[in-house]
């Protein structure tokens, strides 16, 4: 993978919205699994770092969400704000092909979109498929010791974005868990499907929350970086402290799926 990998970019004095490259917090890995043979996935997230809002700009977001009559909030981190691009490189470590794959899920500042709490408990266990992640999650057939590269344009983060939008905050009449299998489904250039609850003068929240999981029948390792140009000098260095977006594991969303309000199992069930 290229150099730039590894650096943090800089914005630019000038302000010229040149793009800042941001260093992953570490690469995934999978690594033999310590019982019954396998290989075990890896898990992380990377929260992109936003400062957060000063006192007068957030009356103007409170009166944005009031001249636009919207019911839920102006996000600070808006698609408006950012152009975010993830580059990343995916490696197999084994000196025997290996059968991989990436996922990326998370969310924006308001919650977080998991794909398995979107399952119908309900449902015979046959009938208990989850929807399809936001972004990736195609095989990735690798020989010994090959390295793919790939990215996730603007767009592909856009459209994610979008997505979000209507899971967590907006979903579909249709109803909660409905709603993913129908956005992610749907293009939105080419189908409104999934999003009829989304205000047509919404402001659509950046994903900015990268939920990256991994996994493979072998020895494989997964980098990527984050470019983001910023055009509402919103972004923050990734070392500041009391940043914007939450840094929780997991963000519940608004519109909570309703595996996250299911009362717990009495002890010993």
């Amino acid at each position: 993978m290229r150099a730039r990998l590894w650096l943090l970019g800089v914005v630019a004095a000038c302000g010229c919205n040149n793009p800042t490259y941001l260093s992953e917090r570490r690469p995934l890995e999978t690594k033999p699994a310590a019982m019954g043979g396998g290989f075990q996935a890896d898990l992380d997230l990377y929260v992109l770092p936003v400062r957060r809002p000063n006192g007068a700009e957030r009356q103007a977001m409170q009166a944005e969400t009031t001249k636009l009559g919207l019911m839920m909030p102006v996000p600070w981190a808006g698609t408006r704000d950012f152009d975010i691009e993830i580059e990343w490189s995916l490696k197999n470590l084994d000196t025997m092909p290996v059968h991989a794959n990436f996922q990326l899920n998370g969310g924006n500042e308001f919650g977080d979109y998991v794909p398995s709490l979107y399952i119908d408990p309900t449902a015979n266990p046959e009938d208990q498929t989850p929807p399809p992640p936001l972004l990736a999650g195609s095989p990735i057939d690798l020989a010994a010791g090959e390295v793919r590269e790939g990215v996730l344009r603007e767009d592909d983060l856009k459209e994610a974005a979008l997505n979000l939008e209507a899971i967590t905050r907006y979903p579909d009449p249709a109803g909660v868990l409905a709603t993913p299998f129908m956005v992610i489904e749907h293009s939105s250039q080419l189908s409104p499907i999934g999003r009829a609850s989304v205000p047509k003068n919404d402001v659509t929240p950046a994903m900015v929350r990268y939920a990256f999981s991994l996994t493979a029948d072998g020895h494989v390792a997964f980098d990527y970086t984050v470019r983001v140009r910023d055009y509402s000098g919103k972004l923050a260095s990734p070392d500041q402290m009391n940043l914007w977006v939450n840094t929780a594991a997991m963000l519940a969303p608004p519109a909570a799926p309703p595996a996250m309000m299911m009362p717990a199992a009495p002890a010993g069930m």
